[in-house]
């Protein structure tokens, strides 16, 4: 393979892998757990490489580095010869980003922003983005749960699932009461985890606002 063929190889490899190393360092550290397609998570990877790498360009360009033509990208990376610093930097660089995408998405600022658009567009408020069971506990600080064999469990929510497969829930400081119980017993443990089949309905007792509201 002639030399400029490796070149453009390794040029097109540096300019488009580091999209799917912050891509990809995001989704894991972020624990995005909903299941995203391969096309959609190529096209995101592919425009998140376009920011990167002029991001990185840019960069440069403050340091002296000259890029006027589209062509002069190859001369960053193999003038006077291959810099595997320049390289190792933009990899560097990349996974930098992808952790400061992941503490975006850790702190749900894609749902603020989302939740501040919402607000000011005109609309039928009571559609979820997704599905009522998130949009529905997601501002509840106390729940009660009617499981599947007709017992009942109130207590703290702690955490429930949203990757949209199996409902899981759980609990603190849950009291339960069976069929035959007249009153509520506490179940003496720290956390209670319920699983889907065990769900048959859950209440809002009380919205983490109250709970605020009231300390």
């Amino acid at each position: 393979m002639a030399l400029g063929s490796i070149q453009n190889l390794l040029l097109a490899l540096i300019v488009v892998v580091p999209g799917f190393i912050t891509t990809h360092v995001a989704v894991s550290l972020g624990v995005v757990r909903t299941e995203i397609s391969k096309w959609r998570l190529l096209i995101v990877s592919l425009s998140t490489s376009l920011f990167v790498v002029s991001l990185f360009l840019g960069i440069l360009q403050l340091n002296g580095t000259e890029v006027t033509d589209v062509t002069e990208v190859q001369a960053v990376f193999f003038t006077p010869k291959f810099r595997p610093e320049l390289v190792l930097a933009l990899i560097t660089g990349s996974a930098g980003m992808g952790v400061l995408g992941a503490v975006l998405l850790a702190s749900n600022v894609h749902k603020q922003v989302r939740n501040w658009i919402w607000e000011r567009v005109p609309g039928d408020r009571t559609r979820n983005f997704h599905e009522p069971w998130e949009g529905t506990l997601d501002e509840a600080a106390r729940v009660q749960v009617l499981t599947s064999d007709g017992a009942i469990v109130i207590g703290g929510l702690k955490q429930y699932s949203d990757d949209g497969k199996e409902k899981q829930i759980s609990l603190t400081g849950a009291e339960w009461k069976s069929p035959s119980m007249d009153g509520f017993e506490d179940a003496g443990t720290d956390i209670e985890l319920l699983f889907g089949d065990d769900i048959q309905q859950i209440t809002v007792v009380d919205t983490k606002e109250n709970a605020e509201s009231q300390e």
